[in-house]
């Protein structure tokens, strides 16, 4: 009997804190940051190889990149885990891309990703850090001795934050670790990894 009457206490607390949960008040955020919520955005970027093959520096590993990002994206969850530090929405996008190389000779890339976003809306009403990881498609050329150009697959994973503006404005920045490589596809193919900064302007629904 005590032990019934034990299952049925979990099970109903089981059922009710995932219920109380979502019954506390939305984020102030939440009309910026929810399922539906649009985001055009637009960053500039500055990218440095990183001498990750040891002590022998090569080519790959002396980059110089200025990037370009224009970005949709649209919310696929409402504000979830409501109350938690980590409380936030995700996101899904798509950032078509262009590269500019200076360092060791000059070069170029175009192409586009897709962007996984999560943001966390605990830490303020007008600070809003984020995490998110990208992968996508380009063309190359960069012509360098470590890597061979052509069709590419940029990755990315970067931390960063929108810092409001106003009601339906932000200031954006990240910094994340980047790839370019071709899976293997043609040789030479050390890739090209690096760290990038990212800044720009994010504009939310209402606007347009």
């Amino acid at each position: 009997m005590i032990r019934g009457y034990l299952c049925s206490a979990m099970l109903f607390a089981a059922i009710a804190l995932p219920v109380a949960s979502r019954a506390d008040p939305p984020s102030e955020l939440a009309t910026n940051f929810c399922y539906g919520c649009q985001q055009l955005g637009l960053s500039v970027s500055g990218g440095f190889g990183l001498p990750i093959f040891g002590s022998q520096r090569r080519e790959v590993d002396r980059t110089r990149i200025f990037g370009v990002y224009p970005r949709w994206s649209i919310g696929l969850t409402d504000p979830v885990a409501r109350g938690a530090f980590y409380e936030g929405n995700f996101e899904a996008g798509i950032e078509p891309l262009v590269l500019l190389n200076f360092n060791p000779r000059d070069g170029w890339a175009a192409g586009g990703a897709l962007v996984l976003h999560y943001n966390f809306l605990a830490a303020s009403d007008s600070i809003v850090p984020f995490v998110e990881g990208v992968a996508g498609g380009s063309y190359m050329k960069f012509r360098l001795n470590d890597q061979s150009d052509g069709f590419t697959y940029p990755l990315e994973f970067s931390i960063g934050v929108h810092a409001l503006t106003s009601e339906h404005t932000a200031f954006t920045t990240s910094v994340g670790y980047y790839h370019l490589s071709n899976a293997g596809r043609h040789y030479p193919n050390l890739g090209i990894n690096g760290i990038n900064v990212k800044i720009g302007f994010t504009a939310f629904r209402d606007v347009f």
